[in-house]
């Protein structure tokens, strides 16, 4: 077989005539894995968002509920606002319930809703998050069966927010999916569908959304207006903690290993190597990452992705433990309490400490959305920092929220550090304040054809100077750099529709424009172990001297 591979910054003589009638293979991979660290999502190492919504108890008031389909947790970051604001403008008549798709029987519901919100995202090449899947091939296969003389979902108005990335050829297609089918099944759009742009400013493309969302509402009259009482300490959707005194060791911050072939049952897989592949001459820095997944029940095919679950540093974890006012080696449990309907389930059951709740499930770095400083103000023994709280969640307070949070990228750390009033119990920042840390996805980087037991990750690490005069540490790039040989860090595996050409003969040609060669490194691998005689060119444009692959 030979292999070309070529790095360079302009166009090369080689696309010439000595590359007529090769196949094509071109990776517009676009920042879809190490981007990911913009949502917020809520995902835990054992446990995901369950409603319970077969359990909710009628109270007289009308029910809407809001559905989200989340790879990295913005689109439930965006229910739980819109679901905020709107029961600041309905929710003495109206009970709105956050559901994560996963978990959403439409089946049983979708024809009961009066109204019925999708805020759903587009992964990978058009594909549906995760949590989504089922919900997407339910409305397919239903609206493929409709029989026109009885629409099904007649009487039933529906609103879809999606979210996805122009770069991407199948721009928002899960939201446009829904936005079909619903229609097809005879529900009626209360306004046309959203689109945010992850690519741009998605958090700007969903207040204009939600700005013509409620102007829709109001002039549908489906619901009858009634400002909720003002936001309490006791209302604040919060966990049962338990404190716990002189708790075993060995029973404390226990991690259940897993099969790691899915997002909630990952596998405690240990560190092998780690290097840098920078040389000194370069100023950035990227590092290869080997685990061994010999004890786990999951495989993969080159092209495939990874997902780790990281950790906060320990400079923030302790920062933010000053700012609970609470010590690191505070020792808890925690359950779930049966008023609050929209929180997850425990994230750990059985004892932890502070430092290790904070380190492995608390989304500490990204910006805190506006259902998240709504439930902050509750705590604020400030009158002005409350004030000031309640104005940036408030529907009049968009620009000033734009200005203070989302423009200048401020954390939720920095946040908390401007109201040091606001010092909410452990159960309520766990269950409505930080959203819980998410996985991040890289590509594989090797084949398994070469490393059956062992998956490669080639990881470029993040750190930025944001607008407020921060120094952002990328939270799992800068982990995984920090990680040692011997350490076991919990991982799962991910299937992926990026793969190699069924005929393993075709020459190709490999585009990474702006993402690197991760997933190109698996493909040379498995073309070498299949020792094919196809040429191979990688082009990857955004190289600097000094790097090792």
């Amino acid at each position: 077989m030979q292999a070309v591979i070529q790095l360079f910054q302009g166009p090369a003589s080689i696309f010439g005539t000595a590359l007529l009638g090769l196949c094509v293979l071109c990776a517009l991979l676009m920042n879809e894995l190490t981007k990911k660290k913009k949502g917020t999502v809520s995902v835990a190492l054992q446990a995901k968002e369950v409603e319970a919504q077969e359990e909710e108890e009628e109270d007289g008031r009308d029910q809407c509920t809001l559905v989200f389909g989340t790879q990295t947790g913005t689109a439930e970051k965006f229910a739980k606002t819109l679901k905020s604001q709107l029961e600041s403008a309905y929710g003495s008549t109206t009970a709105f319930h956050v559901v994560d798709a996963e978990q959403y029987k439409a089946q049983e519901r979708l024809s009961k809703e009066t109204l019925v919100i999708f805020l759903v995202a587009t992964y990978g090449d058009g594909e549906p998050t995760d949590n989504a899947v089922d919900l997407h091939d339910y409305l397919v296969e239903e609206s493929g069966k409709v029989d026109y003389a009885e629409l099904p979902l007649d009487g039933v108005s529906f609103a879809v927010f999606a979210l996805g990335n122009r770069q991407y050829e199948h721009f928002c297609s899960m939201g446009k999916t829904v936005h079909k089918c619903m229609s097809e099944l005879g529900a009626t759009p209360l306004l046309a569908m959203g689109t945010g742009d992850d690519d741009d400013d998605i958090d700007r493309d969903f207040d204009e959304w939600s700005a013509k969302f409620f102007e829709a509402l109001k002039d549908s009259e489906l619901f009858e207006a009634g400002v909720t009482a003002q936001v309490t300490t006791e209302s604040v959707p919060a966990y049962s903690i338990q404190k716990i005194m002189d708790a075993p060791a060995s029973s404390v911050n226990k991690i259940i290993n897993g099969r790691g072939d899915n997002v909630h049952s990952p596998y405690l897989a240990e560190v092998t190597c780690v290097k840098e592949l920078h040389g000194d001459a370069s100023d950035r820095s990227c590092v290869h990452v080997e685990v061994d997944i010999s004890g786990s029940q999951a495989g993969y095919e080159a092209g495939d992705h990874i997902g780790v679950y990281p950790e906060n540093s320990k400079d923030v974890v302790k920062k933010a433990a000053e700012l609970l006012g609470k010590p690191l080696d505070f020792c808890f449990s925690m359950t779930k309490d049966d008023r609050f309907e929209d929180l997850g389930e425990v994230f750990l059951p059985g004892a932890m400490t502070l430092e290790f709740a904070l380190t492995h499930f608390a989304d500490l770095l990204s910006s805190p959305s506006k259902a998240a400083l709504k439930m902050l103000s509750a705590f604020a023994t400030d009158a002005k920092e409350r004030e000031r709280l309640v104005m940036l969640c408030s529907v009049d307070g968009v620009a000033e929220y734009d200005a203070y949070v989302h423009v200048p990228k401020r954390s939720l750390l920095e946040v908390l550090e401007d109201f040091p009033s606001a010092k909410p119990t452990i159960g309520a920042f766990f269950g409505s304040i930080s959203p819980r840390l998410q996985p991040r996805y890289y590509s594989i980087s090797s084949s398994p054809k070469v490393h059956p037991t062992s998956v490669h990750i080639t990881c470029a690490v993040v750190r930025d100077v944001m607008p407020t005069g921060r120094v952002h540490n990328g939270v799992a790039s800068t982990w995984l750099a920090r990680v040692r040989v011997g350490q076991k860090i919990p991982v799962f595996l991910r299937s992926s529709s990026f793969k190699l050409p069924q005929n393993r003969n075709a020459p190709m040609i490999m585009v990474g424009p702006g993402t690197g060669f991760a997933p190109f490194r698996g493909f040379i691998q498995d073309r070498r172990a299949d020792s094919t005689s196809a040429e191979m060119l990688l082009r990857w444009d955004t190289i600097k001297a000094g790097i090792s692959i």
